[in-house]
């Protein structure tokens, strides 16, 4: 095993921050993490509690070694910010894994969609993120959740109803099975999808691993789905940080009586996208060139496609952007493209007029594919 890998593997189990494993190879070289101490830790800005998970890994004989082992047997890999395989959407948030173990072919670099929502949903919520996840996998959308009960599992049984990939990620080590009786859609998201976690093997579920692991998914998906879900639920976590990322997100409207509403209601206010039709969400994300929309009616549509049109160096720039970071602001795109406010105003019209752009909120802007 090369000493980068191995220094990978065990920052990634102290969960250390990326910063951290980059400035160990940057400055030190990643074979100095054997002989460290409490003098590195510190350099490297890590924790009290970091350093003592770090040093108790380090005393336990060949644990990098070990643990690649149980991957292999898991049928597992494991994928670190260096290896090509590693999405490179995941890198734009604000704290991404040093580390990625995955079980399954699904390709987490692919243009995916994460559908989430509360555990105690409305039979009505349930069925909207079953219609949802069947309508992303007839359309080649992968579909990321979180694999929990209620808005996630239905949106996974969806997808893998109508033939689709579909991704779990886990506040869990993959090896442990939470809840139970989801042990048989684990085994079919792995069969054509991927499970996926940060968190070693034998890593059991602790109420605080789960908020963590949203941004793993809002970091694999470029846009997010909210089905259902109360104030203070879990999926607003995942909601805004997406937002905060730039990331696109939807939320279908509920009854502003009904608590388990409320949150996704109070996102709709703030500016997230109303999905209030399927077909017309599946027509929008999947734009309007070189594609044929999707039919949820199982009947046979001859759509005319579109050639992909020329565009400008500018054009060109500011679609990447969009694409990249998700939907984003006139500010945010003067700044990170060095474009004038006139300039970036004609190439936000001319990739709208050839629907390559679209509005994902008020003055923000979203690549549509």
């Amino acid at each position: 095993m090369n000493s980068k890998l191995r220094a990978a593997l065990l920052l990634n189990a102290a969960l250390a921050p990326l910063e951290a494993f980059q400035k160990l190879c940057q400055d030190y070289g990643p074979e100095a993490l054997d002989g460290g101490g409490e003098k590195l830790w510190k350099e490297l800005g890590l924790r009290p509690s970091k350093q003592a998970r770090l040093d108790e890994l380090l005393h336990q004989r060949d644990w990098p070694e070990r643990e690649l082992e149980r991957a292999e047997k898991f049928g597992a890999r494991f994928l670190s910010v260096d290896d090509a395989e590693y999405p490179q959407r995941l890198k734009d948030i604000a704290q991404p894994p040093i580390g990625l173990y995955v079980k399954g072919p699904a390709d987490l670099s692919a243009l995916s969609v994460a559908v989430v929502g509360t555990r105690r949903c409305s039979s009505y919520g349930k069925s909207v993120a079953e219609g949802v996840g069947r309508a992303l996998a007839r359309a080649g959308f992968p579909l990321i959740s979180g694999g929990a009960r209620g808005i996630d599992a239905a949106g996974h049984r969806g997808c893998l109803s109508e033939g689709g990939v579909t991704v779990a990620i886990f506040g869990t080590g993959i090896d442990r099975t939470y809840p139970m009786e989801h042990r048989d859609l684990f085994q079919k998201i792995a069969e054509c999808g991927a499970l996926v976690s940060e968190y070693p093997f034998g890593v059991s579920g602790e109420p605080w691993r789960f908020p963590e692991r949203n941004r793993i998914i809002i970091g694999l998906a470029a846009r997010t789905v909210v089905v259902e879900s109360p104030d203070d639920g879990g999926a607003m976590i995942t909601a805004r940080l997406a937002l905060d990322t730039g990331r696109e997100v939807w939320c279908v409207p509920g009854r502003i009586t009904e608590n388990v509403c409320h949150g996704t209601n109070n996102l709709i206010r703030d500016g997230a996208q109303p999905l209030v039709d399927i077909k017309d969400f599946i027509q929008c994300i999947s734009g309007h060139y070189g594609q044929l929309t999707l039919d949820l009616d199982s009947q046979e549509e001859d759509l005319p496609k579109r050639a992909a049109p020329e565009l400008s160096t500018d054009e060109k720039i500011v679609l990447a952007l969009l694409q990249r970071q998700g939907s984003r602001t006139m500010d945010d795109l003067l700044a990170e493209s060095g474009l004038s406010f006139t300039v970036l105003q004609t190439c936000l019209l001319t990739l709208s007029a050839n629907g390559l752009v679209i509005s994902s909120g008020p003055g923000r802007f979203s690549a549509s594919a």
